[in-house]
């Protein structure tokens, strides 16, 4: 008798309460009354109370209440070994799903969860007999049990969950087009699986020296080298900053004037650059790049300093191509992180072919550098949420 009348409070009541707002128990105490029900029956072990009260819970759901939390609704499937609404609802369940009801009214407090979670552990071997009993496909069969170790947070050190996270890999492997995948990459991995492509960053220490007629113009360059870089596969393509200073070794003569010897000078470079892996392995990573840019050497730009007017004449422009090898010593980049990402040290030489002349034969010549530093590379996560 109190289950028909729930279901006619449940049918009637959203449309009674516009008349009489204090005849009718409001939608939450609704919630609550069929959650305790629901937890009773399930203490009894009776199962058609516990669909009836479920699927009670289902309907008084809407756009403003949250009856059920996703993993308490899938909990009682796994129980109720009722699989066809379980795996329908893991096909569906994407991120748009999750953030719809963050913005409902949650459930009230109580034991629910804590109830089923605990029982369901405590007869996870029956379960699992379940699941392979079950008149379901291999694929099926073999999610549900992945299913099964999941919500019960059965993998707790980490050498269980690296070998959850490879029966994980198995699975995919056996079933690439599954339905269950998009889930899979998204809730279920401990350590996300990687995707083919990361973004990466770099600054490095730089020290050039210069060939030609520079090598006589200029002392050595110190300055810092830094780039933004993302990695596709084994190709990498890098947008690289590169700033320093350096000192004149001799007088240079531009329309007549003289940019005396020892004055400061300021060295610039703006490239792009493209490489690809001939190593990368869990220790060390080294790749060549080939590309080219905008540099130049001119008088520092200090506002404060009272410099000649004539120094507009020392400002030496041009484009420039250069080669690069890179080799990167990694560390880990910690537990929680994507397979492949890592920081390390970096060691980048490399040859810059200058043009930076001018129709000034002193300010003709190439730039050999060094860079050593750090680097820090996240290789993302694949998935489909």
């Amino acid at each position: 008798m109190h289950k028909i009348l729930f279901a006619f409070l449940v049918a009637f009541a959203p449309l009674a309460a516009t008349g009489q707002t204090d005849s009718l128990p409001t939608q939450d105490i609704n919630i609550s009354q069929c959650r305790r029900q629901l937890i009773q029956a399930f203490e009894r072990n009776d199962r058609p109370e516990v669909q009836f009260w479920a699927d009670s819970l289902r309907r008084l759901e809407d756009n403003g209440y949250l009856a059920l939390y996703w993993d308490e609704r899938w909990l009682i499937y796994l129980w109720l070994e009722n699989y066809a609404p379980l795996f329908s609802e893991v096909e569906r369940h994407n991120s748009a799903v999750e953030e719809i009801a963050l913005y409902k009214i949650s459930p009230p407090k109580d034991s629910l969860f804590e109830r089923l979670d605990t029982r369901l552990f405590e007869d996870r071997l029956y379960l699992f007999d379940q699941v392979r009993k079950a008149w379901l496909s291999a694929e099926e069969r073999a999610f549900a049990s992945l299913l099964v170790s999941y919500l019960l947070r059965l993998n707790v050190d980490e050498q269980a969950q690296k070998d959850f996270d490879a029966q994980l890999d198995g699975f995919l492997k056996a079933y690439p087009k599954s339905r269950f995948a998009a889930f899979i990459r998204a809730k279920m991995y401990h350590t996300p699986p990687p995707d083919n492509w990361g973004l990466g960053l770099d600054i490095l220490f730089l020290n050039g020296s210069w060939s030609g007629e520079l090598e006589r113009s200029l002392r050595p360059l110190f300055g810092v080298d830094m780039a933004l870089f993302f990695s596709q596969k084994r190709f990498t393509g890098a947008f690289r900053f590169a700033v320093g200073g350096q000192r004149l070794a001799r007088p240079v003569v531009q329309n007549r004037y003289e940019w005396p010897e020892d004055d400061p000078s300021t060295f610039l470079s703006g490239d792009l650059e493209l490489g690809y892996d001939i190593i990368n392995k869990s220790s060390i990573r080294i790749f060549p790049t080939i590309g080219g840019g905008f540099s130049s050497i001119h008088p520092p730009t200090d506002e404060e300093t009272d410099a000649p007017e004539y120094y507009e004449f020392f400002k030496f422009r041009g484009w420039h191509y250069q080669a690069a090898l890179h080799t990167d010593i990694k560390f880990p980049a910690g537990k929680n992180s994507v397979a492949g990402s890592y920081h390390g040290v970096r060691v980048r030489v490399g040859h810059r072919w200058l043009n930076l002349d001018k129709g000034n034969p002193a300010m003709s010549g190439n730039m050999f550098f060094v860079a050593v530093g750090y680097t820090i590379f996240g290789q993302q996560a694949r998935t489909t949420f």
